[in-house]
């Protein structure tokens, strides 16, 4: 019954054959005005009271399904303007089985689809975020990388390299610290380090503390401490001291053994190191390793070479040893050796006033005078900034004092057209052996003292 009810009901039918209905019962009025008018005598007088009732009924209801048929649409309208302004959330409640029925289900589904599109914007938005900040990230350390490897090339000193590889890792992994240690003798000293206090950095350099580094420099290895989960031999000792959470520790080699340990760490919760991260360590790591080894084989380097790159002449570790050579062969063939000391004295004003070039110049050329001014078996060379040494064998003190006057009168000669501005300072000193000392480097000491008076020239 109710089946039929449904089936007989106006509310089954689509708004067409709704619209029909509502014109039929509103048409009803104008046609029967009409039959009056043409057929007067064709409506009884007597039933004119029940034909205006049903006249008006059968308005109401045509009225009441157009009302039915625009009520809807007009909510729908205002439904729709709520969702237009940003509400996607917002739901039309208009329940019917025809097309405005119809019509609410599919506008709930498509904002529903637009919500849902949304949403997931949002969370592509987010994870484009996440990757942004771990690209931009990797090109930080990547740029850092670079950074060191322009100082390495450039020959820059080892503790520069060692800030600037700090101040990158700590832009890692949300790092709140970071620390560089090498090995020292038979201790450990910390390089560079980040966001740890004096008082930790003491207490790590203490002796009673050397064992947890040995422990981590002899394996050679990674390690790895997440919260409580540690790959390695990371103690917990060993975090204490650093105060933090989670820790990423690599080796520093030097020629295939390790020589130090790189750190860095956080506080965070339920956090994680990347195997990005690991990667990067390793080679922030490798980075360490090769300018550890190079700035040794620059100083091995050094340690052979016999000559100053500048001027030409021989350096200090050379005429060292050749001094000490030539008081040895003087005193077993019962020969004077002396040795002249040129210094210019005020060498640091004059770089300070007119520039590295000039001040090179002047090196240079003294230089220059050196090498003319000496026999083939003297030795001239370079030991300081601005001081000069000529080791004169066979030769006694009075002789040498006639090789450095003529030495004078070359730098006056020289340095004669110079603008009085420009004044260099020349000191000059004479020892000889055994006279003023026994050895080198007694010789070479007194020579600097007897040295700082000047001569303008």
């Amino acid at each position: 019954m109710a089946n039929l009810t449904k089936k007989l009901s106006i509310a089954s039918r689509s708004l067409r054959p709704q619209l029909i209905i509502a014109f039929c019962l509103m048409s009803i009025i104008p046609i029967l005005a009409l039959l009056n008018f043409v057929f007067p005598s064709l409506l009884p007088k007597n039933y004119l009271a029940i034909i205006i009732f049903a006249i008006v009924i059968m308005s109401l209801l045509g009225f009441i399904v157009v009302k039915r048929i625009v009520d809807p649409i007009i909510e729908i309208n205002s439904e729709v303007k709520v969702i237009a302004s940003g509400e996607l959330s917002h739901q039309i409640n208009i329940s019917r089985e025809d097309e405005i029925g119809e019509l609410s289900h599919s506008l709930n589904q498509m904002t529903q689809r637009i919500k849902n599109n949304m949403d997931e914007l949002k969370i592509y938005g987010e994870r484009t975020k996440d990757i942004n900040l771990q690209i931009n990230r990797q090109v930080i350390a990547l740029n850092g990388l670079l950074q060191i490897s322009n100082l390495i090339t450039k020959n820059a000193h080892l503790k520069d390299v060692y800030e600037v590889t700090i101040s990158k890792l700590a832009q890692m992994a949300n790092s709140s610290l970071a620390i560089l240690i090498f090995k020292k003798d038979e201790g450990f000293e910390v390089s560079a380090q980040y966001g740890l206090g004096e008082e930790t950095v003491s207490c790590l350099m203490m002796a009673s503390n050397s064992g947890l580094l040995f422990h981590l420099l002899a394996a050679s290895k990674p390690f790895l401490k997440v919260d409580d989960t540690t790959q390695g031999g990371i103690s917990e000792e060993f975090m204490k001291l650093l105060g933090a959470r989670n820790l990423l520790v690599y080796p520093i080699l030097m020629q295939g053994k390790p020589h130090g340990i790189i750190a860095i760490g956080n506080m965070l919760d339920k956090f994680k190191y990347s195997n990005d991260d690991v990667e990067l360590m390793s080679i922030f790591a490798k980075q360490l390793s090769i300018a550890v080894e190079n700035d040794f084989l620059t100083q091995k380097v050094r340690d052979l070479e016999v000559k100053d790159a500048l001027t030409g002449l021989f350096n200090k570790r050379y005429i060292t040893v050749r001094f000490e050579e030539e008081i040895m062969r003087a005193i077993s063939l019962q020969e004077p050796c002396s040795f002249v000391a040129v210094v210019v004295n005020n060498m640091q004003e004059y770089r300070k006033a007119y520039g590295d070039a000039a001040a090179d110049d002047v090196l240079v050329r003294v230089a220059a005078l050196l090498k003319s001014s000496i026999r083939e078996i003297d030795r001239a060379a370079r030991l300081d900034e601005g001081v000069f040494g000529i080791v004169l064998p066979q030769k006694n003190k009075r002789q040498a004092e006639h090789v450095a006057e003529q030495f004078k009168d070359k730098l006056r000669a020289a340095f004669q057209g110079a603008d009085m501005k420009k004044k260099v300072q020349f000191g000059f000193s004479i020892v000889e052996n055994p006279i003023d000392g026994a050895d080198s480097l007694t010789l070479l000491r007194k020579a600097m003292e007897l040295s700082g008076a000047g001569i303008t020239l």
